[in-house]
C-alpha cells in the first residue's frame, strides 16, 4: 500500500487515505477513488462523502457509510448545522457493527461531573497484557475500530477511550486538556490497571508522553506519532519568517495584532483554517489568539526528565503536521527512560505520512514486534 494522490490538496487525500488504509472494510476502493475527481473545494467535500454517505447506509454498508459520514464531517466548523448531524450519523453507523460484536463492551467513566466513553476490546486469545489507547486533537474513538480490533486479536486486552476534548466527551462538555496524567489516571483507577502501555495516537504521542512523566503505573508508552511541542507544531504550517513573527508577537502578547493575522491566514489556507477553527471548538477558547495561548501548555519542556518507562517513538518522514525534528529533539531528551526505542518510517516502505497513514500496517507491525520484546 501507499499513498494515494488523488485531489492536488494534501489535506483533503489525508484524510481519505485514512480509510483508504484500512482497505475494503472501510471502504469501497474504487468507489472512494471515483468520488475523489469531484471534490474541488470544501463545499464540494462535504456533498460529495455525505452522498457516499447515504448511498453505503441505504445499502446496508454500515462500516462503509460510517467511514464516509466522518469524511463529510471533517472539515466542518463547530457552528455548522451539518456537524452535530454527521456526527450523529458516523457513529450511529460504527455502532451499528460494534454494538453486535461480542468481543467489544463500551463503558461510561465518570470524570469532572461527566463521563468519558471507554470501549474495552477482549481478545480470544491467551492475554498478553493490557494496553490503554487514545487519540488525539481530531479524534473520535469508533473510527480506530478496525485498527484496534487487529491488535486485540493478537492476545491484549485493549481499552480505548476519549478524553478530554475528543468525541462524546467534548460534547458531554469537557474541553481539550494538557495534564494528560488526570483522564488517564482516571481509566486506571475505575478498571483497576496497573503495569500498562499505552499509545497515544497523533496528537495523543504528547499526551501519552505526558501522561507517562506522571503517571508511574505507564510501564511502556508508545508515542504513533511523535509530539514535543504543540505550540512550535501549530505555527510549524507557517513561512520561516512570518512564524518568526508571530513567535515575536505572542511573547509580547500582541492579541489584537494576532488575531486579524491569524484570520486573515484562516481565509486563505484550509489547513490552517481548519487547525485553528478545531483548535478553538476543543480547547473552548472564544479567538484564534486564546487558542495558542492553550495550546503553549502542551509541551514536553522540562519534563522529559521525568519519563522513566520504556518508550517507543514513530515518526513519518514526511509528516507534513509534526515536524520531523520533534523526533530529533525527543531522542535526545529522554535520558531518564528505562530504554527508547524508534524509528522514522520512509516513502520507500510507504508509511512516511502522518501516522503512517495510506500503510499504517506498517506502523501497527511495528508496536507489536516492540511490544513483544519489551513484555517478554
Amino acid at each position: 500500500m501507499a499513498f494515494h494522490r488523488l485531489t492536488n490538496i494534501l489535506q483533503f487525500d489525508f484524510q481519505i487515505n485514512r480509510i483508504l488504509t484500512y482497505g475494503t472494510k472501510a471502504c469501497d476502493h474504487g468507489e472512494v477513488i471515483e468520488a475523489s475527481r469531484r471534490i474541488h473545494d470544501l463545499n464540494s467535500w462535504f456533498q460529495v462523502w455525505y452522498s457516499l454517505g447515504e448511498k453505503a447506509e441505504k445499502e446496508n454498508r454500515f462500516l462503509h457509510a460510517a467511514y464516509y459520514y466522518r469524511l463529510s464531517e471533517f472539515f466542518l466548523h463547530d457552528k455548522d448545522p451539518f456537524k452535530e448531524k454527521t456526527y450523529k450519523l458516523s457513529v450511529g453507523n460504527f455502532n451499528k457493527i460494534i454494538s453486535e460484536d461480542p468481543n467489544v463492551q463500551t463503558v461510561f467513566v465518570p470524570y469532572k461531573n461527566s463521563e468519558m466513553k471507554t470501549m474495552i476490546f477482549s481478545s480470544t486469545a491467551e492475554e498478553k497484557g493490557k494496553l490503554v489507547v487514545f487519540g488525539g486533537y481530531d479524534s473520535f474513538i469508533e473510527e480506530f475500530y478496525l485498527a484496534i480490533k487487529e491488535i486485540a486479536e493478537t492476545g491484549y486486552t485493549v481499552y480505548l477511550f476519549e478524553g478530554p476534548g475528543q468525541g462524546l466527551t467534548l460534547k458531554k462538555g469537557i474541553p481539550f486538556e494538557h495534564q494528560w496524567e488526570k483522564p488517564l489516571g482516571t481509566i486506571l483507577d475505575y478498571f483497576n490497571l496497573d503495569n500498562v502501555t499505552i499509545i497515544g495516537i497523533s496528537w495523543g504521542g504528547y499526551l501519552a508522553l505526558r501522561a507517562a512523566a506522571f503517571e508511574k503505573r505507564v510501564k511502556r508508552v508508545v508515542a504513533y506519532d511523535i509530539l514535543y511541542d504543540g505550540f512550535d507544531c501549530m505555527t510549524n504550517p507557517f513561512p520561516i519568517g512570518i512564524r518568526q513573527i508571530f513567535r515575536l508577537l505572542f511573547l509580547l502578547k500582541q492579541k489584537t495584532i494576532i488575531n486579524f493575522l491569524l484570520t486573515r491566514f484562516m481565509k486563505k489556507k484550509i489547513i490552517i483554517d481548519w487547525a485553528i477553527s478545531h483548535g478553538m471548538y476543543i480547547t473552548n477558547t472564544k479567538s484564534p489568539y486564546d487558542f495558542y495561548m492553550d495550546l503553549k501548555k502542551h509541551t514536553l519542556r522540562g519534563i522529559t526528565g521525568k519519563i522513566t518507562c520504556d518508550v517507543l517513538l514513530l515518526a513519518g518522514e514526511k509528516d507534513h503536521y509534526i515536524p520531523l525534528k520533534h523526533y530529533y529533539i525527543l531522542m535526545k531528551k529522554l535520558k531518564k527512560a528505562h530504554s527508547l526505542h524508534g524509528k522514522i518510517f520512509t516513502e520507500e516502505e510507504g508509511g512516511e505520512q502522518h501516522c503512517q497513514v495510506g500503510n499504517h500496517q506498517l506502523a501497527i507491525k511495528y508496536i507489536y514486534q516492540w511490544l513483544n520484546d519489551e513484555m517478554h
